[in-house]
């Protein structure tokens, strides 16, 4: 099954874990919610002070702070706020892959499900973006605190596409640097197959993770670590183009794991440097439960 069922997908409200989404930083959005936040207002407590980053309200700066630093600085004060969460899932070619269980286009969109009525659950509002075989390449649905907006992103990513695309991260980072709001959560859902040892868009999440958090959740396939011996096999390179591989070469076969080995050395060499969070997860996870796990061990490190 490359594509979801829409039933299913909307069948995850009914499944409630209790659990809110995690940051690292205050929510900084108008709408009252479930979240501290840091803005100022009347009887409001005094938290901390941190650094100016651009998207700050400067009304918030510390000038004694800032003249006794020399950079920048505002107050964080503590209020109930909303949070914006903005779901970013990849439907390029190569998430319609799968040899295990089920395909990872279909955990993907799974996993998208769970993190968006979860989010809806507590209170907050709910963006997606969709990059790869979507009309035009690439679709934004707005944060909006209803599940008649989400369940629009659910039955995209259900639907079986029309249009074919490939759009790279960089086309789908710019879109959400540009519409993202200070102090957005940011799931980026991907097989991250196609990152290579020169990443234009490294800047983008650089810029990006300094007003937002970002958690890439990875959905990888057991052959995307390594090929098995199974004689030839052909595979569609796109178009009518064919490829047809001999997975009984030794060499051919250590080749295909060491790039894998690079790709995800690569993966976890930018999500360190810019503290990015990475949950793994596989077309063989119980994807609600080992989801949900992941955001608790996220949730417990956080309070640390």
């Amino acid at each position: 099954m490359l594509y979801p069922e829409f039933n299913d997908l909307i069948a995850f409200r009914n499944r409630r874990s209790n659990l809110p989404h995690r940051s690292n930083r205050a929510v900084k959005s108008s709408g009252l919610g479930n979240h501290r936040s840091p803005f100022r207002g009347q009887g409001l407590e005094f938290d901390s002070v941190r650094e100016y980053v651009v998207g700050d309200d400067i009304r918030s700066i510390d000038w004694r702070v800032t003249a006794r630093m020399g950079d920048p600085h505002i107050k964080l004060f503590k209020e109930d706020r909303e949070r914006h969460i903005c779901i970013c899932v990849d439907l390029n070619a190569s998430m319609r892959f799968g040899t295990r269980n089920t395909f990872k286009s279909v955990q993907a969109a799974y996993a998208a499900a769970i993190l968006g009525w979860q989010g809806l659950d507590c209170q907050d509002r709910v963006s997606g973006c969709l990059f790869g075989d979507v009309p035009q390449g690439l679709q934004f649905f707005r944060p909006k605190r209803t599940q008649k907006s989400f369940s629009m992103m659910l039955k995209m990513l259900s639907d079986v596409p029309v249009e074919r695309h490939t759009v790279s991260f960089e086309s789908a980072l710019k879109h959400i640097d540009q519409v993202s709001h200070t102090g957005t959560l940011i799931y980026l859902i991907s097989d991250f197959m196609s990152l290579g040892n020169t990443l234009q868009h490294e800047s983008i999440i650089s810029r990006l993770s300094k007003r937002c958090d970002i958690v890439f959740i990875a959905i990888n396939d057991p052959a995307d670590r390594m090929i098995f011996p199974m004689s030839s096999i052909g595979f569609s390179a796109g178009g009518n183009e064919k490829i047809c591989v001999d997975t009984s070469n030794s060499a051919g076969r250590d080749a295909y794991g060491r790039q894998w080995k690079e790709n995800r050395q690569r993966l976890h060499e930018i999500a360190t440097r810019l503290k990015v969070t990475t949950i793994e997860l596989t077309t063989e996870s119980d994807i609600y439960r080992d989801l949900i796990l992941e955001m608790k061990l996220i949730a417990k490190r956080r309070k640390r």
